[in-house]
Order: structure tokens, then C-alpha cells, then sequence
């Protein structure tokens, strides 16, 4: 069971059911490539996943609420397709370089999501949360929202 289901699986014994958006692809099987979980520096009980999924660079946001049983909002944040990064980690993805180069390849693709999830993280931080605006270079998508889990459970 990867941490996606067992996350799930977590969210179902408390009542919750993530909702997935039929038009989107915002929950694939992928295992990601390189995943790195970290604590905000700048926001107090803030969490973040970064992953490389189908070589695209994603980045989970936990925000704490105080509402609701789990206590926390999630966000998923993709780079816009208009943003050249995202065929930068696809063109690597595919090169198949040295054996120094494939010694390395998972540290430096490590290195490079964490310069990618810092900007990321900036333009979130910029947006509007209440409103769910954001700059168009990257797309918000909420995972779980306790606004919406109170709603459909009263």
C-alpha cells in the first residue's frame, strides 16, 4: 500500500471521503519518482509533500483549520502547462546519460524539485486562498476542504 492509499485509508476511519474531481487527473496510481515530505519554515503547522509524478514536478499543501475532525485543508499544486518546467523534468526523465550522470540521477532530480517546490510554494503563498486564486503559473486543485466536509455531513 503506497502513502497515497494509506493516507486514504486514514481520512475513510475518520469519516472522510476525498473527492476527485471527474474531469481531472488528480489522483493517479503513479508512484512517484521522488517524493520529499518537509515542515513549512515560514508557516506555523504547515506540511508539504513534493513529488515527481509522471515526470511532472507536484507539490501537496497541509494547512491546519480549526474546524472540523481532521483539522486540516489539502491542496494539490501543479505547475501550468504555459510554465516551461514541467518538459524540463520530462526531457530528463528520459535522458539517459553517463554512468556518473545515472549515479546522481535521483539526488539531482531531488535538488531540482526542491528549487521547483520553493517557487511553487511562493506563488500558493501569494494567492488567495479564501477565493482560490492563484498566479497562472501554477494550478490549485483542493484535495480536502473541511468547509465541504461539514457541508455534505450536516
Amino acid at each position: 500500500m503506497n502513502i497515497d492509499e494509506q493516507f486514504e485509508d486514514f481520512l475513510a476511519g475518520l469519516g472522510v471521503e476525498m473527492e476527485r474531481p471527474e474531469d481531472r487527473q488528480l489522483n493517479s496510481d503513479a508512484i512517484p519518482e521522488v517524493s520529499i515530505f518537509q515542515a513549512s519554515r515560514d508557516h506555523y503547522g504547515v506540511f508539504y509533500r513534493l513529488d515527481i509524478v509522471e515526470r511532472r514536478p507536484e507539490l501537496r499543501v497541509m494547512v491546519p483549520v480549526d474546524k472540523g475532525r481532521v483539522k486540516m485543508d489539502i491542496f494539490l499544486v501543479r505547475l501550468s502547462s504555459r510554465t516551461p518546467l514541467n518538459s524540463c523534468f520530462n526531457e530528463l526523465s528520459l535522458y539517459e546519460g553517463s554512468a556518473a550522470y545515472e549515479h546522481g540521477r535521483e539526488a539531482n532530480l531531488q535538488h531540482m524539485l526542491y528549487a521547483v517546490a520553493e517557487m511553487m510554494k511562493q506563488l500558493f503563498w501569494s494567492g488567495d486562498l479564501q477565493y482560490m486564486s492563484f498566479p497562472s503559473e501554477i494550478e490549485v486543485y483542493p484535495l480536502l476542504l473541511q468547509d465541504e466536509i461539514q457541508t455534505r455531513h450536516q
